[in-house]
Parts: C-alpha cells; structure tokens; sequence
C-alpha cells in the first residue's frame, strides 16, 4: 500500500509539472503566437510590411517593443512605427474586450507619394468595411484611456519640402462620450490645439485652436451622423474656419507656392445629406455613391500672388450640391473679386513675371446669380469648371494701351482650370468665350475711344503663368466713326501669325480732327484692308490699302497764321492756298507699310480739284510719309504730316521756272 500510494503521488507530481511546463511553454510562446494573430489581422485590413514584437505580459502590463506597419491610400503611402508601448489592463477587462490604457511614448509617421505597385506580390485586398454609427464608435474603441507623449509626422510631396511636426495627446472615453486633445507643434511655426467630441447620439464637435489663444477656435464643425434606411447613413453638418491662422498648418498640404502671400479670410459652410453605410475597399472613393447639399460663404483676402496681383478680394455665396465625387455649385448672389492686376499680363510678351505696376484702380469681376460649374478634387488634382452662357462683367480692365471702363464675357461653352498641388501649378484647358465692351479708352485721348467691341476667341490649354496661346475668330470694334473687323488672329508668342484687318465707313473728318489744329478740315469716308503679320518681335503691314469711298469727299486747308503770314507777301504761296482751300478729290488712295520696328510708310495719291480756283482744272498730287513712332502715336501726327507735306509739294510747284 505504501509504494501504490507512492506511485500514485510521484504521478500527480509529474502531471503538475507537466500542467506547469505546458504553461511555462504557452506563456513563452504567448508573444510570438499574439503577434502572429495580429499582424494576420492588421494585413487583413489592407497593410502591408507589418512587424510586431511583443514582450511578456504580466497580470496587468504588456510592453509592444515594436510595431511597424505601412497602408497605401489615395496615391499615398503611410509608414508608422513605434516602440515601447505600455498596455494596461485587468483580467475582468480583458475578458469584456476592454483594456485600461496604451501608453506611447514615442513613434514615426511618414507620409510620402505612392509608388507604382508591383503587380508580380500577391496582395491580400481588404474587404469593404461598414461605417459602425456613433454609438458603435465609443463601444468599439477598446481603450479608456489612451496616452501619446510624441508622434513625429514627416510628410513629403514629391520634391516639395516636407512638413515635420510632432503630436501629443489623450483620448478619453466612457458610457456615452469619446473626448479627446491633441497638441500639434513645428518648428518656428504656432502650436496649434484639437478638441474632438464623439458622443453616442450621433453629435461630434470639433475645434482647432492655437496654443496662444485657447478661447478663440480657428476653426469649428459639428457633424451629426444617424443611421438610414437600406444601408445608408445621413450626414448633417457645418464648418466655421478662419484662413489667416490656419495657413501655416495648411500650406504644405495645399503646396501653395510662396509667390502666395498675405492669404486671409473666413469660410462658412453646411450641409446635409447621405453616404452608403459601408466603405468600399482601397483605391475606391468612399464617397462613390454619396449626395450631399449645402451652401458655402468664402471671403478670402489675398495681398500679392507674385507679379500677377497685389490686394485681391473674394466674396462667393454658393449652393452646393455632390454626387460621388463632383460637386455641383451655383452662384446664390453675386460673386465679387476684385485685385489690383499687373498689365503686364495683358500685354503680348507671353510672360507674366514681369515687375508688378500698381494701376490706379482694381480690377473688378462680377457673376450674377446663376452662375454654376463643377468641382472635382481627388489626390493629385483639384478641377474647377464653369459652364457656358452665363455673362461675367468685368470692370476697370486695365491693358498696356487702355482701359476698358467694363466688360461682358460670356462662356460659349465650359471652361476649366486645374490645380496640381504636388507641382504648384494653375492651369486651363480651351477657354471659348465671346466679349463686348460698350467703350475703351485709349491712354492716348486725342485718338477718342472705341466703342461697341465684340470679340470671339478661344484661350489655349496651358499654365496661368504665361499668356495661354490665344486664336481670336472674329472681333470688331467701332473707331473714329468707322467698323474696324479683325479675323483670324492666332499669338503664341513663339511663331509668327498671319491674319488681315478690314476697315469700313472710317470718317476721314474725325481722321483729321485728331490733330485738333485750325486751318484743316476734311470729309469723307475711308475703306480698307491691311494685311498683317504679328510675330514675338513686333507687328509687320504689308501693302495695306484704304481708299476714300466714292463720290470721294473735301478737303479744306486755310493754313497756320504763320502760312498766311507769309501767303500776303508771297503770291504763289497765295495760289498754293487758294488751290487747297476747297478741294474736292474724287480719288484719294493710301498705301500702308509698317515695320516690327515702328516704321509707318504711308503712300497718298489725291485726284480732284477745286470749284472756286482756276476754273475747276485737276489736280493730283502724290505725297509719301515716314515715320519711326509707335503707330497710336503715328496716328495722331498724319494730318499734320499730309498738311506739311502738302505746302512744302505746292511752294515747289509754285516757284517761277528761271
């Protein structure tokens, strides 16, 4: 009996040890056999290059010495890593899935652009995941405290310098509220403070606030998420931010260039809708298949956008609607811009760098109620687009040579600008669109203004930063009483262009009346047609013609004081104006060349006669004119070149034969 009993006890002995080595070998093995759960899970969920060390736990304590892992979405790659983590918790917890609290005290974020994926790896694809509601969101966050002493985010686009920063924060979570801050610092930049708060009812509130200044949130939303019929959930929502302070936090996001200064303003929108109530997998939007409507108030103040603008103001009232990922706005009221604009963007050197000119008044763009286009954002690209037919006045236009008092452009059919945030470049595609202008005012008075333009025109795809290649159909313009038409025009400012301007019904008396000097006076109406070559180096006429519009017109000449000064001592001078002071010519012919570098050749031939001298006999007379001046300023000197010219042909004819 003793040695049974003994047996007996030697083998309870062994199955102890064995219970006891088979627990000694399943908590050595517990870390391993943990890790291996996870990162499963974690790939599962569509990351990639996960690695997790975990230590020993304890009764109330597991130490994460390592986890890494790396999730590409939105053509972005998002690395994370972080060591020592502490996680606490208690049995009772642990078997309600609820753990106490993580501890990080140190971990990396880096945000980068996606590479190509490699089609020859094997990627599990993650599977579409239902939004949970509110409620769902606080009963499933398996932490009642969470604690971050420093998170290093490196995020870099392309070429671009990245943005670093650091975060820290808490999360804190009960029956019904999940609250939390986070502190988000840069170097020589503001820190900048985030309240968040989720409650079950569906209610989250948001603020951003700067560290300096607590109490007055740089930005504040409230977003209400409730569940919806047939797998659908209902977003109610509105958005207060104010731009100023927020630029420092937005800009390398945004990849404003620096040329951009000054940028200041509010923004206020709301806006109510639904979204299906499950995600879909990676490389989908996860707004695919969602309707929202709202409405946005954005004033923005920008004080210098390189040479192109100095004081630009923006005030927009839109309705907005979405479908997926487009946005559908139109204009409410009445959008405002107005900036001081460099003229240089206007004039024909296809460069928009130039030194920035102050002109005396901003230039001012007005879009009536009514106005509506499209907006698409994804990762690279965010595009703007305006459909046709709807007027935009603008006014206080002011180019090199002029001032347009206003100006009515209308769409003739949609345009559309772009921006690429990771190269910081504006485009636009083919911009059609025709134009008219009541008045123009030339910076040369004495020419008088243009009246009644009209232009049809198409503005080439390109980059904002130069003068888009630019094809004119059709434009016409009402001077000196005439219909000056122009067809055909194409600048790029790389080749030479060829195009003719035809000139109807032009008043040869408000020609002359130019000069604004007495003793001269004309009638008549002049027609024509001036070939024209317009090349990167300056504007070439060859063998222009205007002829005088039959029955032809006169031409009444009483000279200077000084000529009639010198008419009463010289008779032949006397017969010189006696010839000219009431021609009628029934011919008058000019032939026009003009040179890139400004030199105007004018070839006049005059065929009439003058009733009331010499018994109507004719008289011809052949003139030429040259001269090496710009040809607005050349226009003001013709009808006292053709006068001169005139005296100095008749004083020669008019001297006694030896």
């Amino acid at each position: 009996m003793p040695s049974r009993q003994h047996s007996r006890t030697r083998l309870a002995l062994y199955s102890a040890a064995a219970v006891a080595g088979a627990v000694v070998i399943a908590y050595l093995a517990l870390p391993y056999v943990l890790a291996v759960w996870l990162q499963s899970a974690l790939t599962g969920q569509g990351f990639s290059d996960v690695r997790i060390h975990l230590g020993y736990p304890g009764l109330q304590q597991l130490v994460v010495h390592q986890l890494d892992l790396t999730s590409r979405r939105g053509g972005r790659t998002f690395q994370f890593s972080a060591h020592t983590m502490q996680l606490e918790y208690d049995f009772a917890g642990l078997l309600t899935g609820r753990l106490k609290r993580l501890h990080v005290p140190e971990a990396t974020l880096r945000v980068t652009a996606a590479a190509p994926m490699d089609q020859t790896r094997a990627v599990r694809p993650p599977a579409p995941v239902t939004i949970p509601m509110p409620g769902e969101w606080i009963a499933v966050f398996p932490l009642q405290e969470l604690d971050v002493d420093r998170v290093v985010i490196e995020w870099r686009e392309d070429d671009q310098s990245p943005f670093v920063g650091t975060v820290r924060g808490t999360a804190r979570r009960d029956t019904d509220h999940l609250q939390t801050r986070w502190t988000l610092a840069q170097n020589s930049r503001p820190r900048y403070e985030f309240e968040f708060d989720l409650a079950a009812d569906g209610a989250l509130n948001a603020a951003l606030y700067r560290s300096v200044a607590p109490k007055a949130p740089l930005l504040r939303a409230t977003v209400s998420v409730t569940p919806e019929a047939r797998d659908a959930v209902a977003i109610h929502g509105s958005l207060d931010a104010q731009l100023k302070p927020l630029m420092p936090l937005l800009a390398p996001w945004l990849a404003l260039p620096p040329s951009v200064t000054g940028l200041d303003g509010q923004l206020k929108a709301n806006w109510h809708g639904t979204m299906p109530g499950t995600l879909p997998a990676t490389g989908a939007s996860i707004l695919h298949g969602s309707h929202f409507t709202g409405r946005v108030l954005l004033d923005v103040l920008v004080a210098r956008a390189a040479s192109m603008l100095q004081d630009g103001q923006l005030h927009l009232d839109a309705g907005v609607e979405s479908h997926d990922t487009t946005l559908h706005w139109r204009i409410r009221q009445t959008l405002r811009l107005s900036a001081y604009l460099n003229p240089g963007l206007l004039a024909f050197s296809g460069n928009a760098a130039a030194p920035f000119v102050r002109t005396p008044k901003p230039l001012l763009i007005r879009a009536p109620h009514g106005l509506s286009g499209e907006l698409a954002i994804d990762p690279t690209e965010v595009r703007i687009t305006v459909a046709p037919a709807t007027p935009i006045v603008i006014e206080q236009l002011q180019a090199p040579a002029a001032v347009v008092p206003a100006l009515t452009a209308t769409l003739t059919r949609a345009a559309r600008i772009s921006y690429r945030p990771a190269s910081a470049q504006w485009e636009t595609g083919l911009v059609a669109l025709t134009m008219q202008a009541p008045i123009i005012q030339p910076h040369y008075a004495e020419i008088g203004t243009l009246d009644d333009l009209t232009v049809s025109a198409v503005l080439g795809a390109g980059p904002l930063n130069r003068l888009p290649p630019l094809n004119i159909e059709e434009s016409a313009v009402t001077l000196l009483g005439g219909r000056v038409q122009a067809h055909g025009i194409r600048y790029d400012g790389k080749h030479d262009s060829q195009f003719s301007i035809d000139i109807a019904h032009l008043d040869l008396a408000r020609v002359v009346a130019l000069e604004q000097q007495q003793g001269i006076e004309a009638s008549g109406l002049l027609d024509g047609h001036l070939p024209v070559t317009f090349t990167p180096r300056g504007l070439i006429i060859t063998d222009g013609r205007l002829q005088a519009q039959a029955p032809g017109g006169v031409i009444r000449y009483q000279g200077t004081d000084r000529v009639r000064e010198m008419a009463a001592t010289n008779p032949n001078l006397k017969l010189v104006l006696n010839a000219l002071g009431n021609y009628h010519y029934d011919k008058l012919d000019v032939g026009v060349d003009y040179a890139e570098g400004g030199e105007l050749v004018l070839r006049l031939g005059l065929t009439g006669r003058n009733p009331d001298w010499n018994a109507g006999q004719p008289i011809h007379l052949n003139v030429s004119i040259n001269e090496n001046i710009p040809i607005l300023l050349r226009s003001l000197q013709i009808a006292d070149d053709i006068s001169v010219e005139v005296e100095k042909r008749m004083k020669e004819r008019s001297r006694p034969t030896p």
